[in-house]
């Protein structure tokens, strides 16, 4: 029985369009029973699973089906999925800066295909650990390199805040996310984007993911040249006001067009236009775009 409500569940993921999936969660009572009855038929801890829709359908992924139900089912960042589907093209090399258990990173391992590259930032241990695991299980993931660093302003070691769930942290200085309380830390090297390109040798990204927990207002600084000489796109998670003006004064200083993370990807004309807690795609511009 177990395993035919999870069965079910797979398959229901399968065949409703996303409009309806996001109006179950919507109505509360009834997402809560849903959440219930998987929760008792799922196993307890990390299990090996398949993605059962979205972008990744397919790939494995060892999950905790209490707890991360939206990677399994393909409702993780369902705008990020289609701006991955729309704006990454094979043969691109992208970096995923905040690539956490690599869901995302083999999600743009899949699309950029075997002459693209994609370069996964994360660096707290434990990610790193089920990261590793998760591209082992998937053929794809040889086209991914795993960098044990926090992407920072500048190369370095950092203090790294772990938070209570402990796949969960952010780079010291970083802004936003204050509601989490980060009773531990550790340290982790911190590295630049442009230290890692220019100096380290690395091949320049055509496209940034990045989704750091605040740590965008570290990040965007330490890539500053990389805007402005190799124009990547960018698609960005905003953790508050603070980063926001960060994001806004780091894009629009290397001309890049601020765009919703929706259909057409329309601009924002300024910096109050920017809602924290969302993605935003950074498109390379023109002086007119300042």
């Amino acid at each position: 029985m177990k395993n035919a409500v999870l069965t079910f569940a797979a398959w229901m993921a399968r065949l409703l369009p996303l409009p309806v999936k996001r109006a179950l969660y919507r109505f509360k009572p009834l997402a809560g029973a849903i959440r219930g009855t998987l929760n008792r038929a799922a196993p307890q801890g990390q299990a090996q699973v398949s993605v059962a829709a979205g972008e990744l359908a397919g790939a494995r992924l060892y999950l905790d089906l209490h707890s991360e139900k939206d990677y399994w089912l393909g409702t993780y960042e369902p705008e990020l999925q289609q701006a991955v589907l729309e704006l990454i093209r094979p043969g691109m090399v992208v970096y995923d800066v905040g690539a956490n258990i690599g869901y995302v990173s083999l999600l743009l391992a899949r699309r950029v295909g075997s002459g693209g590259s994609v370069f996964a930032f994360e660096a707290l241990p434990a990610n790193l650990e089920r990261l590793r695991a998760n591209l082992a299980l998937n053929e794809f993931a040889g086209i991914v390199s795993v960098v044990p660093c926090a992407v920072i302003d500048a190369p370095r070691p950092i203090q790294f805040l772990v938070g209570p769930s402990g796949g969960m942290g952010k780079a010291q200085g970083s802004a936003g996310r204050q509601e989490f309380g980060y009773a531990q830390s550790i340290q982790v090297e911190g590295i630049s984007l442009d230290h890692f390109v220019y100096s380290a040798g690395n091949p320049p990204p055509q496209a940034v993911k990045m989704d750091i927990e605040g740590g965008e207002v570290l990040a965007l600084p330490g890539m500053r040249r990389l805007l402005l000489e190799q124009r990547p796109l960018i698609l960005l998670e905003l953790h508050g006001p603070q980063a926001g003006q960060v994001v806004w004064a780091t894009l629009k200083g290397a001309h890049y067009r601020i765009c919703r993370m929706q259909s057409g990807y329309p601009a924002v004309a300024s910096l109050d236009e920017l809602d924290w807690k969302a993605y935003w795609v950074g498109m390379p511009g023109t002086p007119q775009d300042r």
